[in-house]
């Protein structure tokens, strides 16, 4: 059930704002993790998530039948948001540097700036753990 809760917490992002300024904040954030290195978008991959993910799909339908997304929510904005993320491009240098934020307690290692509290690097590495990096 990964998929389902990525898809829950893509529905909790910034939710005042629109699909656009929601990605953008999460790939900043994510740049920041990982010190400015690469970070891109496969739009070729987008589409085919788009267009092949009727499991996806279906965990939304499962989602919103059973209330799991806050009232207001679009479903289909949601999994649009999560195959755009599930999109995102690193290289293994950036991949790298996001790895070594987390195991520096969440000070980038480039630009020494703090981009994860402890509490969320403590969670994040028990859900890594228990979950995979799936």
């Amino acid at each position: 059930m990964v998929n389902a809760g990525a898809i829950v917490v893509s529905s909790l992002i910034k939710m005042d704002c629109n699909k656009a300024e929601k990605f953008d904040f999460v790939l900043q954030y994510l740049n920041k993790m990982a010190g400015n290195e690469f970070m891109g978008f496969s739009n070729a991959t987008f589409q085919s998530e788009k267009e092949t993910g009727d499991r996806n799909y279906a965990i939304g339908y499962y989602l919103k039948e059973k209330k799991c997304f806050p009232k207001g929510v679009d479903m289909m904005a949601t999994l649009d948001l999560y195959f755009q993320l599930c999109s995102v491009e690193v290289t293994c240098e950036s991949g790298s540097v996001m790895a070594a934020t987390l195991a520096n307690g969440g000070i980038s290692p480039i630009t020494r700036e703090s981009v994860l509290s402890a509490e969320a690097v403590r969670n994040t590495l028990s859900l890594m753990h228990s979950c995979g990096m799936y």
